[in-house]
């Protein structure tokens, strides 16, 4: 007997909208207790409505829910990459670019819990490059 496909193989269901939609139109997370499947519950259309690049807390608790690390210098990197072109920075621009980033072999293995280490970590790295560049004590604080 032949295996026959459902209409509805590999489509999930957006809980905002209400429609079902294929896997490449959700976000992934890494926190698979809550999302076994790994991808969120809200599609990327939905999810991106309301966030505003300029605005961490818009975009903060979908980086929770995905579970990536918040690393601001690397959010301010595709903003400034970007925000050269205002007609291309949508809401879903610099978040599906950050998403996959943080997916990158530098970033994979770190989460939501590790923002902190990550910005501490990077704090330290600019401020051995002041120390090096000859800055003050008073100039790299």
């Amino acid at each position: 007997m032949p295996n026959i496909e459902s209409p509805y193989a590999g489509l999930f269901y957006c809980e905002k909208c209400h429609k079902s939609k294929p896997e490449k139109d959700f976000y992934g997370s890494n926190n698979l207790e809550k999302y076994p499947n790994g991808k969120l519950t809200v599609c990327k259309s939905c999810i991106s409505l309301h966030v505003d690049n300029w605005n961490p807390d818009t975009y903060t608790p979908i980086l929770q829910e995905c579970d990536v690390p918040y690393v601001p210098s690397e959010w301010t990197q595709l903003m400034q990459k970007y925000a050269k072109d205002p007609s291309k920075l949508t809401g879903a621009t610099i978040l599906g670019r950050y998403l996959a980033k943080m997916h990158l072999k530098q970033f994979r293995d770190y989460r939501w819990a590790d923002s902190e280490f990550l910005q501490e970590l990077n704090n330290s790295k600019i401020e051995t490059a002041m120390k090096m560049a000859g800055k003050s004590a008073a100039e790299i604080a």
